[in-house]
């Protein structure tokens, strides 16, 4: 991808996002500005692996 067509793009995802922003806005939908270093992850415990396929005999 040349470096034109990247930055036409990122133009337009940015257009994108702030039609989405403004008309969730309209709605009457607020923003809320979380604090740097919160976490949306409620739990640390539990597995850490992931099982891609269960083998059975």
């Amino acid at each position: 991808m040349a470096k034109s067509s990247k930055k036409e793009a990122a133009i337009s995802n940015r257009d994108n996002l702030a039609e989405f922003v403004n008309a969730f806005l309209k709605a009457g939908g607020k923003v809320q500005q979380i604090p740097s270093g919160v976490s949306g992850q409620t739990s640390t415990s539990g597995p850490r692996q992931i099982v891609l396929s269960h083998k059975t005999s």
